[in-house]
């Protein structure tokens, strides 16, 4: 900390010594629609340069003189214009699509001079355009952001259809994701084939694998930042989409418009509903099943004045699943957002959001006679303030805090249907966590740049609660004699009330990267990071399901933490057409959560009583290979990779693979524009299998065959691989409907996502126990061809 304030100090005393200096500053906007444009390029001479922020401000400051200004996006026209700097000067500027260029698809954001991955001092990061996404070849027709992160180095899923999504080792609830700056908590819909994020309705999808800014905090893997469209501030305009599996719709408009002027603000509404459900009566097996999901996007600004502007952000969604006279569920998200901006001056901006975010699920069992309802709950409300100084062309300082406060309702049991099962309730829990960083950008020279800062991170458990007192002091107790462990004796509970703070923990999370610039195709690049994180998932499946229960830290559940260091090469070449980056990393990860053997997680009110904690560690390398110009664009990427954990008590005390350790991974994109009406993709995927459990032998007790166990995650499932291709007829000049074709597995290929093991098997079309032990691989699904009808309105 004190080292940051030296260098703000340095800077400030530099400024004053040097030559008069004059700021350049505004905003950049999509000339067709008038939103905002986030990471446009502005650069003013030969070697000085910044881009907008999420809201398309820009401020640069630079000696005295006159410059050739650029303004260029990827996509839009690029602006060139002379500027004279002898005072400051406040300038927008609005940029005007590209329509008619066949190599307008670009993989990656790319600078005017040399490409931002080369130049830039972040690392581990990507950023993917909302255009993109909509171009790759879509399982099941819905363009999808979960699942075309995952075609990326370092970031993948068990299988196609799980919750959530893996980064370079880490578990689904180690990636923190925002939409708008709520909080997700359970990214997917019908169980992970679709995610909760409606492509049509988002502007920029950012992934943050290392190098995490300070400004992030609260998991240990990633950070991924989805932002809404904005909505159209001039003209009305709406766009639907009509598909096999589900339909979407989008209405976007002005605020306030006046004549031919824009509005003063403008307002986005999106929605999507699967209707699978609308055809099940077609066949006798699913008669009775229910299955479907909708949601709700909103985004609405309004400017108070020209320095001022309020946002209000919102999404809402929900997924139904229902056997009949068996089972039935419900569970989804809710978030909102309120958000003020203020430019102080052409040096300054402010923004602080209110934020509100919710997830919940509903479990109804419908076996007659014992039909119950659980009922589960995660709230949060929380503030960011943040304040962005552009000091001048070389140094900008980010700083801010945030405080969440958290209420956990772990479960309720009610009867159904006047049933004879108890009601119960389970303990509410409350928590706080405040933070509170400075993040400096810094360029030294031009080859050496920084970013470093440091988060500080404080989270107290609080009451209204009773928490349970051990004989030993502890949950549990390891016998080493039989290597397991044994639950201690409740000897008492300690009463704590309304606010009291029951556990407190506090956590220093130092940021820092480094850019070397070799020339001006080539960098390296340096990056570490610590995170805290202080939210848990508690599941003992492969992937996490949306019955899951977060719980935080607390007594007998300490926060996990974990160090990060990358070391990267960046180089591109043929004047941009190619780039390529390699990246190694390790990352140590302290008190990660596992659940001891025999584990029952789902009906507990005692978590600590099945879960213990320990060490882990991950480590790979990453290369990907990007074609960014001409008709033909795409990427190749290959990931080495390895993630294991050792933890008392659990498989005889040795290291073992996690449940998201993939050695090998293989992922190639091609977007081929064969000419204006045709656009072509593909991708290909390829995976070594994922680590399981599986018997090592039976015995028989009681007369039942009874499954033993040895090594946890000791085994392998088959190799992964598939084939996916799309295509989209544009339409000709003054229509405006489309059709998006896909082909998911293309060649058909059955690939396992689970394999189990039973000893009952069909004699004479009836299940019975035949005394011998049969291996049941579970695929989702094969080849899925699927067509899509959008229009706009």
């Amino acid at each position: 900390m004190k080292g940051i304030c030296l260098a703000v100090l340095l800077t400030l005393c530099q400024s004053i010594h040097a030559q008069k200096e004059y700021t350049l500053s505004g905003f950049v906007k999509d000339a067709g629609s008038g939103e905002a444009l986030y990471g446009v390029d502005v650069i003013v001479g030969p070697s000085n340069g910044t881009t907008t922020n999420e809201y398309g401000f820009y401020s640069i400051t630079v000696p005295v003189g006159t410059y050739t200004l650029s303004i260029g996006y990827l996509g839009f026209t690029t602006i060139t214009t002379e500027i004279n700097l002898d005072q400051d000067i406040k300038r927008d500027f609005e940029l005007t699509e590209q329509t008619n260029e066949l190599d307008e698809v670009v993989v990656t954001l790319k600078s005017l001079k040399r490409t931002a991955d080369v130049q830039s001092t972040e690392m581990s990061v990507v950023a993917l355009k909302a255009q993109t996404i909509q171009k790759l070849p879509a399982i099941l027709g819905e363009p999808d952001v979960l699942k075309s992160i995952q075609l990326l180095p370092g970031v993948s899923s068990v299988n196609e259809a799980a919750n959530g999504f893996n980064v370079r080792g880490g578990s689904a609830d180690q990636n923190l994701v925002l939409l708008d700056e709520g909080i997700i908590y359970n990214a997917s819909h019908l169980f992970g084939f679709f995610s909760v994020f409606n492509t049509n309705a988002v502007s920029d999808v950012k992934l943050y694998k290392g190098g995490i800014p300070s400004l992030y905090g609260g998991r240990l893997s990633s950070v991924l930042d989805i932002k809404q469209r904005e909505g159209n501030s001039k003209e009305f305009k709406g766009l639907a989409g009509i598909g096999l599996i589900s339909g979407n719709v989008l209405v976007e408009g002005p605020i306030n418009k006046k004549g031919r002027d824009k509005g003063k603000g403008s307002y986005m509404v999106a929605g999507r509903r699967s209707w699978l459900d609308l055809f099940t009566f077609l066949s006798s097996e699913f008669n009775d099943t229910k299955l479907f999901f909708y949601d709700l996007n909103l985004k609405a600004n309004y400017s108070l004045n020209e320095n001022n502007r309020l946002y209000l952000s919102g999404y809402f969604g929900r997924d139904n699943f229902e056997i009949d006279e068996l089972l039935g569920t419900i569970w989804g998200n809710a978030s909102g957002t309120l958000r003020w901006t203020s430019l102080f001056n052409e040096k300054l901006f402010f923004q602080t959001s209110a934020v509100y975010s919710s997830y919940d699920y509903n479990l109804d069992n419908l076996r007659s006679g014992s039909e119950f309802r659980w009922q589960s709950n995660i709230t949060n409300f929380n503030l960011k303030p943040r304040l962005t100084w552009y000091i001048n062309g070389n140094n900008t300082l980010r700083l801010g805090g945030e405080g969440t406060y958290y209420n956990f309702k772990p479960g309720e049991i009610s009867p159904l249907n006047d049933s004879p099962i108890n009601p119960e309730t389970f303990r509410e829990k409350f928590a706080l966590e405040s933070g509170a960083y400075l993040d400096f950008e810094q360029k030294l020279s031009e080859k050496i740049s920084l970013r470093y800062g440091v988060r500080w991170s404080n989270f107290q458990r609080l009451g209204r609660e009773e928490i349970n007192q051990y004989a030993n002091g502890a949950p549990l107790t390891y016998n080493p004699t039989f290597d397991q462990y044994e639950r201690n004796q409740v000897i008492g509970k300690e009463v704590f009330g309304s606010g009291d703070v029951i556990e407190s923990y506090n956590g220093l999370e130092p940021r820092f990267s480094a850019r070397y610039l070799i020339n001006d195709g080539n960098s390296l690049k340096l990056s570490y990071n610590r995170m805290y994180q202080y939210l848990h998932l508690i599941s003992n499946t492969t992937s996490a399901t949306p019955l899951d229960v977060w719980a935080p830290s607390g007594p007998f559940l300490k926060p996990q933490y974990s160090d990060q260091v990358a070391l990267g090469y960046f180089r591109s070449f043929k004047d941009n057409a190619y780039d390529f980056n390699l990246e190694v990393y390790y990352k140590d990860l302290n008190d990660v959560t596992d659940f001891v053997d025999g584990a029952d997680l789902l009906f507990t009110e005692t978590i600590e009583t099945e879960t213990v904690q320990g060490e882990g560690r991950a480590y790979g390398m990453e290369f990907q290979l990007n074609k960014n110009k001409g008709n033909l664009t795409g990427w190749l990427s290959y990931t080495l990779a390895r993630s294991e954990s050792r933890i008392l008590g659990i498989n005889r005390n040795e290291w073992y693979p996690t449940n998201s350790d993939q050695t090998h991974e293989i992922n190639l994109v091609g977007l081929y524009r064969w000419n204006e009406r045709w656009d072509l993709s593909a991708n290909f995927v390829f995976g070594s299998g994922r680590p399981v459990t599986y018997p090592s032998g039976r015995y028989e007790q009681n007369g039942l065959v009874v499954a033993d166990y040895s090594d946890r995650n000791g085994n392998r499932l088959p190799t992964y691989h598939r084939l996916d291709v799309g295509a989209t007829l544009n339409p000709k000049k003054g229509k405006k409907g489309k059709w998006i074709f896909s082909i998911a597995n293309l060649y058909n290929r059955l690939n396992a996502s689970s394999i189990f093991f039973r000893e009952v098997g069909e004699v004479n079309g009836v299940e019975t126990a035949t005394g011998q032990t049969e291996a049941i691989k579970l695929s989702f699904f094969g080849i899925v061809p699927s067509v899509t009808y959008q229009f706009k309105f």
